[in-house]
This record gives structure tokens, C-alpha cells and sequence, in this order.
């Protein structure tokens, strides 16, 4: 049961990281269309989802991390 909460909560984890730097570079390519005059609004709204994803995906890494190297004492979850 553990390690099916794990895989899970991995899985869930690199899912919404991948939205959020998804969603980050979608708000950076609207500025570019025609009728968007708030270039620093979606410039700081995109730098923040991308790097909000990248946070969430730097988890993910680091679980996987801890899982192949058997240290079971530094597991995040």
C-alpha cells in the first residue's frame, strides 16, 4: 500500500509540474499576440508558473532520487 501512495503521489507530483511550466510558457507566447499591452504583467505571471513547475518537478526528481539509491531514511514521503 506504501509504495502504490508513492508511485501516486509521484505521478501526481510530475503531472502538475509539467502543467505549471506548460501553463507558464503558454502565458509568456499570449504577450506576443496583438492586443496584450500588459507585457510585464504576463513576463512576471509566466516567470512565476515556470518556475513554480520547476520546483514541483525538482521534487519529483528528488524522490526518484532517493528511490533508486535505496535511502530509504531520506525519503520524502
Amino acid at each position: 500500500m506504501k509504495t502504490a501512495v508513492r508511485v501516486a503521489s509521484l505521478f501526481l507530483c510530475a503531472l502538475v509540474g509539467l502543467v505549471l511550466v506548460g501553463r507558464g510558457i503558454v502565458t509568456v507566447v499570449i504577450m506576443r499576440l496583438p492586443g496584450h499591452e500588459d507585457f510585464l504583467h504576463h513576463i512576471v505571471e509566466g516567470g512565476v508558473f515556470i518556475g513554480a513547475g520547476v520546483c514541483v518537478l525538482a521534487v519529483a526528481l528528488e524522490q526518484i532520487y532517493c528511490w533508486r539509491t535505496h535511502r530509504r531514511h531520506d525519503s520524502l514521503i
